[in-house]
C-alpha cells in the first residue's frame, strides 16, 4: 500500500500520460531545392518517457532496470520534476538511505512547492524516526496552494506523530482529516488513540463510538476500548473485552498486547 502510494505520487508530479517517442522530424530546403530530413532529439519528452519506464520498473520491483532508466533520463534532462524523487525511491527500495535522503533534499531544492515530493520526504523521514524533520515537510506539503491531498497529508503527519507519541499532534491532524472525511476508519481510530493518552476520556469514547457505528470489529478498535476502560481503571470491562480480543482475534498483535499488559502503547 505505501508502495502504491509513493508511485502514484510521483505519477502526479508528472502529470500527464507519456509515449515512448523522443523525437521529431524537421524539414529544410537545401541549395538544390531537395528537402532534407534530420531527426533531432526532444531532449524533454525522452527523458520523459526513460523516466516513465523506470517508475514502471520500481512498480514491478525490477530495481536495477529502473535505475539504468532513470539515469538515462537524468542525462538527457535532469530538470524534469520527478526524476530525484524517483531516485530517492529507488534508493529506499535497495536500503541505501543515505542516498535517498540526498535525492529527496535535490527534489525538495529544486520544487520547493511540490507537496507530493514533501510528502513522500515526510513518510520517508518519519521512517528514519526523524520525527521533528518528518513533521516540517509533512507542514511544507499542508501548506502548499497546490496540494490537493490535503487530507491524506494531515492522516500521514497524524500517522507519524502517533509514532512519536507526540499525542497533541496526532490529536490536531485527526481532527482535520475527519473534517474532509468524517467517516474516514484510520482517523477515528488514531484520533480516539491520542485522546486516550491525552487523558481525554469522554473524547475517546466518542470517537470510538462513532466507529462502531459504522465498522465492524477489529482488533485495533478492540484494543483501544481496552486502553480506554483501563485508563478508567475499569478491570471488569477490560477482562470482558480482553476476551472478546483473543477469542475473536487470537493471533492479532493487539491480543499479544492484552496478554502481555502492554497497556502503554
Amino acid at each position: 500500500m505505501k508502495q502504491q502510494l509513493i508511485i502514484r505520487n510521483i505519477l502526479a508530479i508528472l502529470g500527464l500520460t507519456l509515449v515512448l517517442s523522443g523525437c521529431v522530424t524537421r524539414e529544410y530546403v537545401t541549395g538544390t531545392d531537395n528537402i532534407d530530413t534530420e531527426r533531432v532529439i526532444d531532449t524533454e519528452h525522452a527523458a520523459m518517457a526513460r523516466l516513465k519506464l523506470a517508475i514502471e520498473y520500481l512498480r514491478q520491483n525490477q530495481p536495477a532496470a529502473a535505475k539504468q532508466n532513470l539515469d538515462r533520463a537524468a542525462a538527457l534532462n535532469d530538470s524534469i520534476d520527478g526524476i530525484q524523487s524517483s531516485y530517492a525511491y529507488y534508493y529506499q527500495k535497495v536500503g541505501e538511505d543515505v542516498k535517498a535522503n540526498k535525492a529527496y533534499q535535490r527534489a525538495v531544492n529544486q520544487f520547493p512547492d511540490n507537496s507530493n515530493i514533501r510528502n513522500n520526504y515526510g513518510a520517508f523521514l518519519c521512517g528514519l524516526k526523524r520525527y521533528s524533520q518528518a513533521q516540517q515537510q509533512f507542514i511544507a506539503a499542508i501548506n502548499t496552494e497546490s496540494n490537493s491531498q490535503v487530507a491524506q497529508t494531515h492522516e500521514n503527519a497524524a500517522l507519524c506523530a502517533l509514532r512519536a507519541k507526540n499525542w497533541a499532534a496526532a490529536q490536531t491532524h485527526f481532527t482535520v482529516v475527519l473534517k474532509y472525511e468524517p467517516y474516514r476508519a484510520r482517523a477515528m481510530l488514531g484520533l480516539a488513540k491520542a485522546e486516550i493518552h491525552l487523558n481525554k476520556p469522554d473524547q475517546a469514547k466518542q470517537a470510538l463510538t462513532k466507529y462502531r457505528k459504522m465498522y465492524a470489529l477489529t482488533p485495533e478498535s478492540i484494543w483501544l476500548n481496552i486502553l480506554l476502560e483501563h485508563s478508567q481503571n475499569n478491570q471488569a470491562m477490560v477482562t470482558t473485552l480482553g476476551y472478546l480480543l483473543v477469542s475473536k482475534f487470537p493471533t492479532s498483535t493487539a491480543s499479544a498486547d492484552y496478554l502481555a499488559k502492554n497497556f502503554d502503547e
